[in-house]
């Protein structure tokens, strides 16, 4: 069935389509012609300081470009405006002012930036873990308000304030600054965490999650961290957060699993040292559609039998193969290090980016795993609609709709597998979908789904694939 998705979408593949980056393209005939840029006009940033918008517009006034480059470097601008998630639309073309001179226009359309909004999410995994294991029940989701200023004082500086109840009760704030220097290169960021929850994941049986829940609050949990962030062009990003981490879990919860935190420990106060860097080159970093981007960090926690020290990275490439339709490929990879840890140490596959489409109601403990995804996907539909309340930077709704075909393959390596029959052996998924595209990055994915086990099933996903 697959296979045959992915055949019909490369047959519709001949339709024609016109992008941005095509039309920009279309405006200059002779790639070897040579313009000046006289001026760099900026519109539309109401609340969004100038430089920040300057530092990602890949043009300098008074500098002389061949067309070839121009091109490039107009599609990288509105692609650079675009990943900063500060707008809604931006517009980047040229007017002559002279036969050997030009100036460039850019144009943005400013999101909304402040979000005091009532919070709702499922504490599981997944939508689908929610939905099938705990008949949607209200008692596993969070209830309470999200407070979200994505622009604080103009300087693209964000504020989140979390006041949550239901399952988890917690309270959060973190502040991230990305520019703290004239040149716009050196960020920090901080934040605090306090939570509770009644129910606890103790130990994992068969690939399965397994839970116990208490009366009284089954575990409490403290973050402070402090973070640094690098960034000298508009691409590559490099960052380092310092955290001190206590965990408290109830005497019940460790009778369950005294590997928990090891050694039958019911609390530990540990420090986590993550160092990350990340290089984007695609078009829109939600839901590329060319480019690629690669990601690796460095990982290391330190103190009462949890010392850890763990290294990843995922990658991406992605690009049309035909009008309207794209190849997609990703990896993702995770080694830990020294064996034998507690519980708390050992989660791998089925978390964060470590997951495959078809495994959502599986998890693989382990030290060691890596995944590839492998993506077809054809635009079947592009439409825009005028919103119902009156707005002028948000007059109208896009909405994009692709039908995709897909595999994946995955591999969890563990020393002592226990009771998990999916480690040590190739995991194989496939499946296919529908994405929707729209407005402030959101993607929604109904997929169908099946594995090497027989199993099969219509998931939902609001996330990226990694």
């Amino acid at each position: 069935m697959t296979i045959w998705i992915m055949g019909y979408l490369l047959c519709l593949g001949a339709q024609a389509q016109h992008g941005i980056a095509e039309t920009i393209e279309a405006d200059f005939s002779d790639s070897l012609v040579e313009k000046r840029i006289s001026q760099i006009h900026v519109t539309g940033n109401k609340v969004t300081r100038l430089p920040i918008v300057q530092r990602e517009i890949a043009l300098q006034a008074g500098e002389t470009y061949r067309m070839s480059d121009l091109r490039k470097r107009l599609r990288l601008t509105q692609e650079q405006l675009m990943n900063t998630t500060l707008f809604v639309t931006v517009h980047v073309d040229t007017t002559e002012v002279g036969n050997d001179e030009l100036n460039v226009n850019v144009e943005v359309k400013e999101r909304w930036y402040i979000f005091p909004v009532p919070y709702f999410k499922v504490i599981d995994r997944n939508w689908n873990v929610w939905i099938k294991d705990y008949k949607a029940s209200l008692d596993r989701t969070n209830l309470g308000i999200k407070v979200s200023h994505n622009n604080l004082t103009g300087n693209n500086d964000k504020l989140n304030v979390w006041v949550i109840g239901g399952y988890t009760q917690q309270f959060s704030f973190n502040y991230t600054k990305p520019y703290i220097d004239r040149r716009l290169r050196h960020g920090l960021n901080s934040g605090f965490v306090y939570a509770r929850n009644r129910e606890v994941n103790y130990g994992t049986d068969s690939n399965r999650q397994q839970f116990i829940e208490l009366p009284e609050f089954a575990r409490t949990y403290i973050r402070a961290d402090i973070g640094y962030g690098y960034r000298k062009g508009s691409q590559m990003r490099m960052s380092a957060k310092l955290s001190y981490n206590h965990e408290s879990f109830d005497s019940a919860v460790v009778a369950m699993n005294p590997n928990l935190l090891g050694d039958g420990r019911t609390k530990a106060g540990y420090v986590d040292a993550l160092y990350n860097f990340q290089y984007f080159n695609v078009d829109y970093i939600p839901y590329p559609m060319r480019g690629w981007q690669v990601e690796a960090y460095t990982f290391a926690r330190m103190g009462q039998g949890l010392n850890l020290i763990k290294l990843g990275g995922k990658a991406l490439g992605t690009w049309e193969v035909m009008r309207k339709t794209y190849a997609d490929f990703r990896a993702v990879a995770a080694i830990s290090f020294p064996g034998g840890q507690p519980f708390y140490n050992q989660k791998l596959m089925g978390y964060g980016d470590l997951t495959m489409r078809g495994m959502e109601y599986y998890v693989v403990d382990g030290t060691t795993a890596g995944i590839l995804k492998g993506t077809l996907r054809h635009e079947v539909l592009h439409f825009t609609i005028r919103n119902l309340v009156k707005s002028k930077s948000h007059n109208e709704i896009p909405f994009r709709f692709f039908l995709k075909g897909y595999g994946d393959l995955g591999y969890a390596y563990a020393k002592d597998p226990g009771t998990s029959y999916m480690s040590n052996m190739l995991l194989k998924t496939w499946g296919i979908g529908l994405d929707v595209v729209t407005v402030y990055d959101l993607v929604l994915k109904l997929e169908y789904s099946r594995n090497q086990f027989g199993e099969g099933g219509i998931f939902i996903h609001t996330a990226a694939d990694f």
